[in-house]
């Protein structure tokens, strides 16, 4: 048995016989009790001198101090002072006056090996700090937020010809614009900074081959505040093959023939001119295994009910994967309208046709450069930059439905068109009559853009190609996976961890090749070292406020034993308090003696 519950057990045996000697001193002097309190104090003072004797020579332990360090990174203030605490830099930080430089925040923690937490003062912890930090707990004062582009997203891979988007957010630029430039350094698109600093961006790609558009952000004063790259990858895919379906020859089907072609698809057109007669190119075999070779589909409303039984093996190329685009030739009769709900598409409206509001034309700049127009001296032709509005019809029915979701709106926010999912491919509808005659009034690039939505989102998906690496600094640590042994950036070798991982530093912005181990390249773009600065900071920033204030698995804090010496004190006067106590006439009857000394 310890000493300390040698002790405990002492003093309990010693507390008992207190309270018992009292029990029947009382019983005794029946007649010279004294007041009720004064017993009730006598009994109470005996455990609290025997507990205040036991943590006397028994001190509980108290947390040890810990090491108080304050880390000072990116965007913390120049006068930041230390408020007692051990003051470091880190190489991000601004020049403060009495904080020590340190590489890292490892070297920190190395020199202080006791430190069970730190504070983190400015924008947060880079990557090679995060992972240093442990199983130490912190606490984050972050500065204030940046100013430039927050968020910036744009397509991974894109077909040659095909239209991309390119969306991201500003802070701290209120009424301003964010503006897509070409590789050319031609203004593609332009659109004013919503509410909260997003905006969403509209380009289109011409050759194959690794490339870089440019997005430039400007304040309410037309000054650019930041311009930042824009990587994007062309990449040649296998040519789609497009099936076009109609039941008489038109305008509609001429462009849209057109333009597939223009755009990449191969196209197959068949066109009914009554009679059982068909012009275009050779007849497809209405059957699941010779659709199953398209990739999508565009059939008018008449054309769709003059199928018959052939729409079976249609819908089952669709659950295959086929895209399938419905589009009306004029006013839906109730069969076609009835046809189309039994996809799944509610029709709600006055039925007939009706005008819809197409949104503000381009400016003449962006138009050339999205039509491919060099800006120099090229006039303009007849189908380009003709101030005149068509009016263009759609059917007076929307679609909807709880399992569809829209695909294009006109200016006034009415669905145009709308798909849902159909086993493993997609059915959409589309509403207006007379789309080509954007082609004939200056608005070929609205054109190309609603086909080129409608038909990229319903179509089969290509083969899926190996993603690019994250975004990527020169001089900043980058850890690139799903790599092999052997692999090499550049003609540097890099060290693979058994997950398939390795880091390096780029050492130049641009366009580089990593070479995956197995001869795959994946190419990786490396911004500039002061390129996207307020994007970084938000990034660094983020990721520190997602660690915990308790690191996990951290262990508990050290103990160290607390001094005797107050206990010690406390004791002695609540000995001496008892024993005055007791030997006082405080609550006694006049005529009664004090209890004999033991």
């Amino acid at each position: 048995m310890s000493p300390p519950w040698i002790l405990a057990c002492v003093l309990t045996v010693a507390v008992l016989g207190a309270w018992i000697r009292l029990a029947l001193w009382r019983r005794a002097a029946a007649d010279r009790r004294g007041a009720s309190w004064r017993f009730a104090v006598l009994v109470a003072l005996q455990p609290v001198c025997a507990a205040l004797l036991f943590f006397g020579l028994f001190p509980p332990d108290r947390p040890a101090p810990a090491s108080a360090i304050m880390v000072a990174t990116a965007g913390a203030p120049a006068s930041l002072s230390g408020d007692g605490a051990r003051l470091y830099a880190l190489p991000e930080a601004p020049p403060i006056p009495g904080a020590e430089r340190a590489p890292d925040l490892g070297t920190v923690l190395r020199r202080h090996p006791g430190v069970r937490r730190i504070a983190v003062v400015g924008a947060g912890l880079t990557a090679r700090d995060r992972e240093a930090l442990g199983d130490v707990a912190m606490t984050f004062r972050p500065s204030a937020g940046p100013k430039g582009l927050v968020t910036l997203n744009g397509p991974d891979r894109v077909a040659p010809g095909a239209a991309f988007i390119a969306g991201g957010q500003v802070d701290g630029v209120a009424g301003g614009r964010a503006e897509l430039l070409d590789p050319a350094g031609r203004v593609t698109d332009a659109q004013p900074l919503a509410a909260d600093g997003g905006f969403a961006l509209n380009g289109s790609t011409r050759a194959a081959g690794l490339t870089a558009f440019e997005v430039r952000i400007k304040d309410a004063r037309d000054q650019v505040i930041e311009t930042a790259a824009l990587p994007v990858r062309v990449e040649p895919t296998a040519r789609p093959r497009l099936l076009i379906l109609a039941a008489a020859p038109s305008a509609e089907v001429k462009y849209l023939r057109r333009w597939a072609t223009d755009a990449g698809f191969d196209v197959v057109a068949q066109i009914s001119i009554g009679g059982g007669v068909e012009v275009g190119d050779p007849q497809a075999r209405m059957d699941a295994a010779a659709l199953g070779r398209f990739d999508a589909a565009v059939i008018d409303d008449r054309s769709w009910r003059a199928l018959g039984g052939g729409r079976s093996a249609v819908l089952a190329a669709v659950r295959s994967g086929m895209g399938l685009v419905l589009r009306p030739t004029g006013p839906l009769d109730a069969g076609s309208a009835g046809d189309w709900r039994a996809l799944g598409f509610s029709l709600s409206g006055q039925g007939g046709l009706t005008s819809l509001a197409l949104p503000a034309a381009r400016g003449e700049a962006a138009q050339r450069t999205r039509l491919g127009i060099p800006p120099a001296d090229q006039s303009l032709d007849a189908g380009f930059g003709e101030a005149v509005a068509p009016d263009l019809q759609r059917l007076g029915l929307i679609p909807g439905g709880g399992e569809t979701a829209p695909v294009l709106r006109d200016a006034k926010g009415t669905t145009l068109a709308a798909w849902r999912a159909f086993g493993r491919g997609r059915i959409a509808v589309f509403t207006p009559v007379d789309s080509y005659a954007l082609t004939l009034t200056g608005r070929r690039d609205l054109y190309a853009e609603w086909w080129s939505d409608l038909l990229s989102t319903t179509a089969r998906p290509g083969p899926a190609s190996p993603a690019m690496p994250g975004k990527a600094w020169e001089g900043e640590r980058t850890v690139v996976c799903g790599l092999k042994s052997g692999a090499k950036a550049e003609s540097a070798s890099l060290i693979v961890d058994p997950a398939g991982c390795a880091a390096f530093w780029p050492a130049r912005a641009g366009w580089m090749s990593i070479d995956s181990g197995d001869g795959a390249m994946t190419p990786l773009f490396v911004h500039g070292a002061d390129s996207l600065s307020a994007l970084r900071t938000r990034r660094d920033r983020d990721a520190t406020l997602m660690l915990p204030k308790t690191a996990p698995g951290a262990p508990p804090a050290e103990r160290a034993p607390g001094s005797p010496l107050p206990l010690m004190a406390a004791w002695f006067v609540a000995s001496v308090a008892l024993w005055a106590f007791e030997r006082s006439r405080l609550g006694r009857r006049r005529d009664t003696a004090p209890p004999p000394l033991v």
